[in-house]
């Protein structure tokens, strides 16, 4: 690239996602690791989130599994803009976009194709240079494909005009070509739990019967929540004159699914929209490839008796039922540790300067494990983000947890400088999952839940239970429908159910008592 070519530079590398390329592709790594893989031909066009990684990124990868080691000459991507208006659709201008990862080279054939075609498309950098719903597109596919040529297209006002120019032009343009269409959105913000799922299962049934005009009709009434109704919209109808007649709902979750937080959430779609050749399209069943499930102990299918005898009350008995679920044992010392890792980490990043934290040698600290920072002021949640994955050692999860939860967590505005001196900091470690075989096994209070069915998934937190004062089968039947399933999928031979525990620890419990 030479001094004089427009470069759009990552601005929410370090926020949104690791700035660091190595702990990036290993994010990303993890991600796709976990996600199953569809055997679907003939991929027109994905659905995507665009949150930050720690939310949005396991569900962003469902997508992306499904076109690895696929081919295409060029990605189009298609977002909203969140923080400027303009009623037009911007195809940006410059020569290439950058991450961490590198650069990705705009395809100015194809771009300029699309601005001759309508006067509502335009080149401009109008919507690109404060947007992140493409930017986060860009590491996944860098990570799949050694080089990608992208069209970045943000469209300004979502109105019908905009919607059918971008979509058809796409549609009638590269109708023989070997393209891939990405629409980034996220779904309905900052409703409680349940009735962001209702809002939500309204985007996934418009979108899996591929129902174009009664989507387009209920956005453009505000009847249902997308930020990039627009973008979907589009993308369907570019997707249908490429030759796709069939969608398929890959994965949703919400915000509290990670968080544990279900008063104010965020929802996250994972789809694909795709061309069935079949002669009989009602019929075809997607099936998924055993050998890329996520973990190797979830092929596991025997549950033994899950149907224990229930009391009147709901609950079952705990008569010999052993607890082996243990999270990390830790010393108060390296307790403190990581609490001032969390701090350090907080502070650096709201004043922008580099993190003072010494060499850790510790072995146990160094230990690869889950966890969760919660941030709370005088009193009330102040943000609160984890991975329950064990991919980074401890330390550098919470490092990275901490900030995260006081820049990013999005039902709140980010921390402030002012706010860092009378925050509490809570650290929760997780233990690693076990999978069972009795339902008895499950301690309400103490065991968080993860259950798995197929490609279905869902997770609830140890507190989450107590919170609300669910018995097991309440608990039970409360995560399947999290995972997407119904409420009584646990008793199903072929769903897999994982219990774990949390190590709870806080400032308030530990550094305080030591003055």
């Amino acid at each position: 690239m030479y001094k004089y070519e427009k470069i759009r530079d990552s601005i929410v590398a370090g926020s949104f996602y690791p700035d660091d390329p190595y702990v990036l592709k290993m994010q990303i790594q993890d991600y796709l690791n976990n996600a199953a893989f569809l055997n679907i031909d003939n991929i027109k066009a994905l659905i995507c989130p665009h949150a930050g990684y720690i939310y949005s990124g396991q569900v962003a990868a469902y997508s992306y599994k499904q076109i690895m080691n696929k081919k295409y000459d060029s990605i189009i991507i298609i977002s909203p803009s969140h923080s400027e208006f303009f009623d037009f659709v911007s195809v940006f201008d410059g020569e290439a976009y950058r991450t961490p990862l590198g650069i990705a080279n705009i395809d100015k054939k194809r771009s300029k194709l699309l601005v001759e075609s309508n006067p509502d498309i335009r080149f401009s950098d109008k919507g690109h240079n404060e947007e992140h719903s493409i930017e986060v597109q860009l590491p996944f596919l860098q990570y799949l494909f050694k080089e990608i040529n992208i069209i970045p297209i943000v469209i300004g006002s979502q109105t019908r005009q905009n919607i059918h120019s971008i979509g058809e032009a796409i549609g009638q343009l590269f109708k023989d070509e070997n393209i891939l269409i990405i629409a980034s959105t996220d779904l309905s913000h900052y409703h409680p739990y349940g009735d962001a799922i209702i809002l939500d299962k309204e985007v996934e049934k418009f979108v899996e019967k591929f129902d174009i005009e009664n989507l387009e009709n209920e956005f453009l009434r505000n009847n249902i929540e997308m930020c990039g109704g627009g973008p979907v919209i589009a993308a369907m109808i570019a997707a249908k004159n490429l030759g796709a007649n069939k969608a398929i709902i890959i994965k949703y979750l919400n915000s509290g699914d990670v968080s544990g937080e279900r008063k104010a959430v965020v929802g996250y779609l994972s789809a694909a929209l795709f061309e069935d050749k079949s002669k009989n399209l009602n019929g075809k069943e997607i099936k998924i490839k055993k050998d890329n499930l996520t973990d190797k102990s979830s092929l596991n299918e025997n549950y033994g008796n899950k149907n224990n005898a229930v009391n009147a009350s709901g609950n079952i008995s705990d008569e010999n039922t052993p607890d082996d679920v243990t999270s990390m044992s830790l010393t108060k010392k390296e307790k403190i540790i990581l609490l001032e890792i969390a701090r350090e980490s907080i502070k650096s990043a709201i004043l922008g300067i580099k993190p003072n934290i010494p060499t850790i040698n510790d072995i146990i600290l160094n230990e690869k494990c889950g966890a969760f920072v919660t941030i709370t002021l005088n009193g009330k949640l102040r943000g609160c983000i984890g991975n329950i994955r064990a991919v980074n050692p401890l330390w550098e999860t919470v490092k990275m947890m901490a900030k995260e939860a006081a820049l990013n967590d999005p039902r709140f505005y980010p921390l402030t400088a002012k706010e860092i001196d009378n925050i509490e900091i809570e650290i929760s470690v997780l233990s690693p999952f076990k999978l069972i075989n009795n339902i008895n096994e499950i301690k309400v209070g103490k065991h968080g839940l993860f259950i798995k069915k197929g490609y279905y998934q869902g997770l609830l937190l140890p507190q989450v239970a107590t919170d609300y004062n669910w018995d097991r089968i309440q608990f039970l039947r409360q995560t399947c429908l999290k995972a997407g399933l119904h409420e009584n999928a646990w008793q199903d031979k072929n769903c897999e159910i994982y219990i774990f525990s949390a190590t709870v620890f806080s400032e308030k419990d530990l550094i305080n008592s030591l003055s």
